[in-house]
């Protein structure tokens, strides 16, 4: 937030009391780019909401809200990655048929019989069913309320009817992240158990559901990175042994019953050209959003060549293609064996590293893929550069497994090549745009244009001392034209105000022109490229 200037002598000067009129300049004051390493993820998660994207600050409020890895899927892993790499940020939708899953639940009767206890896992899936209750009554007619699921402690004292459950539990910010309370009648009866039942909705699982998790994320204005991982299906390993869980006996009391075991679920599997066109939906998506990229991944297991016949299907300046995939240790195997995974999601982590540590005008290329052990398969120093010629960003395990590409899916327009060019003048346009939305229905003349020549030369200084634009001297890095020959009369007659900017991104983009535009109905940008 900026501060007005004051046109006005200062508080202290005034040495009578009364009322001062001062005038404050409302144009804001140029600020730095905005953020583009925060990522969107949309996959299949062990539980959480449906419906609307979940803001994740690290790899354990991952786990606390979306639960562990899952033996068939592949979202974990991916955001795990994107935490390991650097990213501090991310936004994760939850996929499912929500026509087919269900919570957990389990019905405890009171004293004298009927149902006084209703309580329903907080989201759907069989996770549910590995959360266990106990009950313990307390004099009055109240009662000791206490759940576990792995590390996972709640206990709820004295619920009754000066503290009711369902409003206690049912609290979006300080109620319980394991249960709800789907009916109350009264005191249940001393137990303990575990809640039964559950369905995860993916038997029924199509690519309408992906297409809906990624609306989710499309309202969430600072994703610039978006991954989903899921498309493919996992296939459910059939050797190593499965790691352990820690029981939790210690919740209940007496002999307590052995954690249910959750077999992996069965999800169906979408056809290689279903992928093929959400993965253009992703483009299209985050073209027409114009403020982040989608980073592809080719088929697992696929050859060069079907790598590059894969890429064929896209034309976008906002994705980025990479093969192969990558090989991590996989924490579900107790014997630490390797596990294939698509790449998406750590190299969301390498973008994000980079922005932070350096700049998004950085390539992200010729860095460590975070927590990567090997690749699938080898790409060699031929086949590499088939595939960069192709704009296909390679994978390869040199000093480390490193991506060794910073190529768009752009196809004839060289000026949207290279993935940093892209998001550079991405964050820019998205910049600009925020900085003079105020300008909408001010006096379209001379003293505005002034003002906007002001504030958007500020925006491009700050990106040209940072070192995110190419020029000895300013007048190399950009240039800024907000006057009477970019505003004929016939475009302030229509309200329409046009402010034409140059940028000179880092080599080997060309130069790249951006308009700043604004009509009654707000403030767009237009790109062109000059040869």
């Amino acid at each position: 937030m900026t501060t007005p200037v004051a046109r006005a002598a200062p508080l202290g000067a005034y040495r009578t009391p009364g009322v001062r009129l001062e005038w404050l300049d409302a144009a804001p004051q140029a600020r730095s780019l905005v953020r583009t390493d925060i990522a969107g993820f949309a996959g299949i998660a062990q539980r959480g909401v449906l419906g609307r994207a979940v803001r994740v600050d690290s790899w354990e409020g991952f786990r606390g809200v979306f639960g562990e890895h899952r033996p068939e899927a592949y979202l974990a892993y991916a955001v795990e990655g994107f935490f390991a790499g650097g990213g501090d940020r991310c936004w994760v939708a939850r996929v499912a048929d929500p026509a087919t899953a269900a919570p957990a639940a389990v019905t405890l009767p009171g004293a004298s019989g009927p149902a006084a206890l209703v309580l329903t896992a907080s989201s759907p899936g069989t996770w549910g069913a590995r959360v266990g209750y106990r009950i313990d009554p307390v004099p009055g007619g109240r009662f000791t309320l206490t759940l576990r699921l792995d590390e996972v402690t709640e206990v709820w004292r004295n619920l009754g009817p000066e503290r009711p459950p369902k409003e206690l539990l049912g609290d979006p910010d300080t109620g319980s992240r394991l249960v709800t309370v789907a009916e109350y009648h009264g005191p249940p009866s001393a137990g303990q158990g575990f809640l039964t039942g559950g369905a995860e909705g993916l038997e029924t699982l199509t690519g309408g559901h992906f297409s809906t998790a990624l609306s989710t994320l499309d309202v969430v204005e600072e994703i610039a990175l978006v991954a989903v991982p899921d498309l493919w299906t996992r296939p459910v390993p059939v050797s190593g042994r499965p790691r352990p869980r820690r029981p939790h006996c210690e919740v209940l009391t007496g002999p307590a019953p052995s954690v249910p075991p959750v077999p992996p679920a069965a999800r169906a599997t979408l056809s290689e050209p279903e992928v093929t066109e959400l993965q253009r939906e992703m483009l299209a998506r985050c073209e027409k959003l114009g403020d982040r990229v989608a980073l592809l991944e080719t088929p697992p297991g696929a050859t060069p060549a079907r790598a590059l016949e894969w890429r064929k299907a896209f034309d976008s300046p906002f994705g980025a293609l990479y093969h192969p995939w990558v090989l991590v240790v996989d924490p579900l195997s107790a014997d630490d064996d390797v596990t294939a995974v698509p790449p998406a999601g750590h190299l969301a982590g390498v973008c994000a590293h980079t922005d932070l540590t350096v700049g998004v005008h950085e390539p992200p290329a010729n860095a460590v893929v975070p927590l990567a052990v090997d690749t699938v398969s080898t790409v060699d120093e031929v086949t590499h550069g088939d595939l960069n010629d192709l704009s296909v960003n390679a994978i390869r395990p040199v000093r480390g497994v490193r991506v060794l590409g910073d190529r768009t899916l752009s196809r004839d327009l060289p000026e949207w090549r290279y993935l940093n060019v892209r998001r550079l003048v991405s964050a820019i346009e998205e910049t600009l745009v925020a900085e003079t939305a105020w300008t909408v229905f001010e006096p379209n003349a001379t003293p505005l244009w002034r003002e906007v020549d002001r504030v958007v030369r500020g925006v491009l200084e700050r990106a040209w001392e940072r070192g995110m634009l190419s020029g000895a001297t300013r007048e190399q890095a950009y240039t800024v034209t907000c006057d009477a020959t970019v505003n004929p009369p016939v475009d302030l007659a229509a309200g329409k105000l046009v402010c034409e900017i140059g940028l000179n991104p880092p080599p080997p983009a060309e130069f790249v022109v951006v308009r700043v535009i604004r009509t009654p109905a707000g403030v767009t940008v237009a790109e062109g490229g000059i040869p």
